[in-house]
């Protein structure tokens, strides 16, 4: 075969390696082919914003409030952390109680998605995934707004493991966090890996081998190959008989029985994480109005609260935006779960009197509660926690359930979430007025840095939600497209 003078050497090899060279578009970076496809790949780009341009402005939107937050972020690193305004005073403010109010969403979300894998509620069952896939997102992104705060979380997780104080409730706390997330990580993939593996096998290309990746695809065939497995699986018989608990590699609701177990673990390790984190408040003798037996209930009932909120709000208004019709299946467990949420909602609001009344009545509290009732924080208190966060809601969570009135519903649950996210904000900075500030505090503002880092979390939040929605096996068994209800 005849060769140019500007050949590389490279390339003057027999006529059938340099004819296969020329065979392959891929292996020359300029080859028509390879223009086609990027061309094909942009104009299907474009296609689809045409389809659907709602959902590229949406994700247009809550990537430029992430950068924002980055920005944040970065003159925090370059200027340091008194950008956010952190004051002696009251050195834990919005970031610290965004931190309570998602971790909260996550162990009641896990709480939620439990009763349907753990308590055999099948009902239940259809919001496992989207519950799951929510709990992990909410549950670091959590953990990533204390960590900010910090400054330099990776010390705690350093000292943590060097030198454990085993009469520390932190300790306990922020060594229960990483197996929940790992629980919670494999819950997820045990209940969706028939999905991912069925998606796989219908796609071609990169997508397939993605999703063939994310089923893990051939692992247990490659497993078996390279390591012993049968052989460590029958001495693990002789002690624990896996066969008879459906937990054998090759029993036939495998993925199942193990999620029930992992679900078991998650939600074992998650309550009694998140009730010590409420306990760290309650042992605070310097903060009276944190200190006593209340928050670790007041933190267990808001963990149900937002369960149940962000698993009503996001599932519904996916399927609107999504337009697909509402299996009778879905419509019914969503309208007991509105029910679920009015009641625990009413056992909010006597809560809430309680703690109240309790503390007008004892003298080293009663200047906190008077912030709240009448004092800078009474217009957080009395519209957005009692009015849009527990007294509203009720009715309107009563009346859509009984007439299946799904945006009700979603109505009411995301002014639930409104409400709780302001009374975590009043918990954790009210709280530290007295006894530190004797003038009281006349007039107190977040920092606009700090709020922008907050949305750029809470942003990250909805955008992970918004592509796994669109990429990942979250939807109601039972789902299908249609005409909106």
């Amino acid at each position: 075969m005849k060769t140019t003078m500007n050949e590389s050497p490279t390339l003057t090899l027999n006529a059938e390696t340099h004819s296969s060279k020329e065979e392959t578009p891929s292996s020359q970076p300029n080859h028509p082919a390879r223009k086609t496809t990027i061309r094909q790949a942009f104009s299907t780009l474009l296609a689809d914003m045409e389809r659907s341009p709602g959902f590229y402005v949406w994700v247009s939107f809550l990537i430029a409030v992430i950068f924002l937050a980055g920005y944040s972020l970065l003159m925090s690193l370059i200027y340091s952390m008194e950008i956010f305004e952190f004051s002696l005073k009251i050195p834990w403010e919005m970031m610290v109680s965004n931190y309570i109010f998602l971790v909260g969403s996550s162990v009641g979300l896990c709480l939620v998605v439990s009763l349907g894998s753990v308590f055999g509620l099948k009902r239940y069952e259809l919001i496992g995934k989207r519950g799951l896939f929510l709990a992990l997102i909410s549950i670091i992104l959590g953990l990533s707004s204390i960590g900010l705060h910090l400054g330099h979380p990776e010390r705690g997780a350093i000292y943590n493991a060097l030198t454990p104080n085993l009469f520390s409730a932190m300790w306990y706390m922020s060594t229960l966090y990483p197996p929940y997330i790992a629980c919670i990580a494999v819950w997820y993939w045990l209940l969706a890996r028939r999905d991912l593996a069925r998606t796989a096998a219908e796609s071609e290309g990169l997508r397939a081998k993605i999703y063939n990746i994310l089923a893990l695809e051939g692992l247990k065939a490659y497993a078996y190959e390279r390591m012993p497995l049968q052989r460590w699986e029958s001495k693990l018989n002789r002690t624990i008989p896996l066969q008879k608990l459906g937990l054998s590699l090759d029993a036939e609701n495998a993925d199942l029985s193990w999620a029930r177990v992992l679900g078991t673990l998650a939600l074992i390790s998650g309550l009694i994480a998140y009730t010590i984190e409420g306990s760290l408040f309650a042992h605070t003798e310097a903060r009276p109005f944190w200190y006593g037996p209340l928050y670790p209930i007041d933190f267990f009932l808001g963990a149900g609260f937002c369960g149940f909120s962000w698993l009503m709000a996001l599932g519904i208004l996916t399927h609107k935006l999504k337009r697909e019709q509402f299996s009778e299946a879905y419509r019914t467990l969503l309208s007991e779960m509105a029910e679920i949420l009015a009641l625990l909602l009413s056992a909010g609001v006597l809560f809430t009197a309680y703690k109240m009344g309790h503390g007008l009545f004892e003298p080293l509290k009663v200047k906190t509660v008077m912030l709240f009732l009448n004092g800078p924080f009474s217009l957080n208190f009395w519209i957005f926690e009692i009015a849009i966060g527990l007294v509203l809601p009720i009715p309107i969570l009563i009346y859509s359930a009984r007439k299946r009135k799904t945006a009700g519903i979603a109505t009411a649950s995301i002014m639930v979430l409104a409400g709780y996210f302001v009374k975590k904000y009043d918990f954790v900075v009210a709280s530290q007025v007295y006894p530190v500030i004797k003038e009281g505090l006349p007039s107190y503002f977040p920092a606009i840095m700090e709020i922008i880092l907050i949305g750029g979390i809470i942003a990250t939040f909805l955008l992970v939600y918004t592509l796994g929605a669109r990429f990942l096996p979250l939807k109601e068994e039972g789902s299908h497209r249609g005409p909106v209800i």
